[in-house]
């Protein structure tokens, strides 16, 4: 059974950044999830802890820490962003986070430095570096990220995927198409579904009878974590989510 995650932009964020990211981990941990996805963007230094101290909290709660940050690995001149790159990963390890998750940004196979981004990643080993198909179309499209996931590959530098399924309708994409070149980078899976509404494309939660993703679960392999990255309002319908999920199972999936 995969583990299922619940990424702190999931709420309502003038909450989040009220009362700070800490006042969501018991919830979280109360409404039976696996682990969160603590947002750099969200962060509230005055009302959150430092990020050793939340790890405290996380681990307190036996919870797996995901670290998110808006933040490109590739800058507009095609080289590694490797200052940033750096900090979020020392901010990843105070948390002590399985995953760190950044988006690609301007890839080029022929002048991006892969053997800085391995020396860089392999110095905060065993923290997973994961990159993101976003909803830019230089971070997000399908031929750009399968490309930088080969190079990856033969350079030997291990970074893997998260694999957003409602961004490819920024990108105008399909996703089903899209996974299943993918799939053998995917690490860790963003649930939501995306909806059209007055020409503007908004994040919506995941119904509970439709089948819309249904086609990512009963292909996902049972070790890669699901987070559920929509809205959740009231933030106390976490739980109804997340038993859902834990409830689901391969042989429901395949109905679909």
């Amino acid at each position: 059974m995969s583990n299922i995650i619940v990424p702190l932009n999931a709420f309502e964020q003038s909450d989040v950044q009220k009362l700070g990211q800490q006042a969501f981990i018991e919830l979280i941990a109360d409404a039976g999830a696996d682990g969160v996805e603590i947002r750099r963007e969200l962060l509230n230094f005055e009302k959150d802890p430092p990020l050793k101290e939340l790890q405290q909290v996380i681990k307190k709660r036996k919870l797996i820490a995901v670290y998110s940050a808006p933040t490109y690995l590739w800058n507009e001149d095609q080289m590694l962003n490797t200052d940033l790159l750096t900090q979020v990963f020392k901010e990843a390890a105070d948390l002590n986070a399985k995953f760190l998750k950044v988006s690609l940004g301007r890839f080029n196979p022929s002048k991006s430095d892969f053997k800085k981004l391995n020396e860089v990643v392999l110095k905060y080993s065993p923290i997973q570096l994961l990159i993101e198909n976003d909803q830019t179309l230089h971070g997000g499209r399908k031929d750009l990220l399968v490309r930088f996931f080969e190079s990856a590959s033969q350079y030997n530098v291990p970074v893997r995927m998260t694999f957003d399924t409602g961004n490819w309708h920024y990108t105008d994409e399909d996703a089903e198409a899209a996974f299943i070149e993918l799939a053998p980078y995917v690490s860790y899976l963003h649930l939501k579904s995306v909806a059209e509404r007055s020409g503007v494309l908004i994040t919506e939660p995941i119904s509970l009878e439709g089948k819309e993703n249904w086609y990512f679960l009963r292909q996902l392999p049972s070790d890669i974590p699901i987070a559920l990255e929509f809205p959740i309002q009231p933030k106390e319908r976490t739980k109804v989510y997340v038993d859902f999920m834990k409830k689901s199972n391969k042989e429901s999936w395949s109905l679909a």
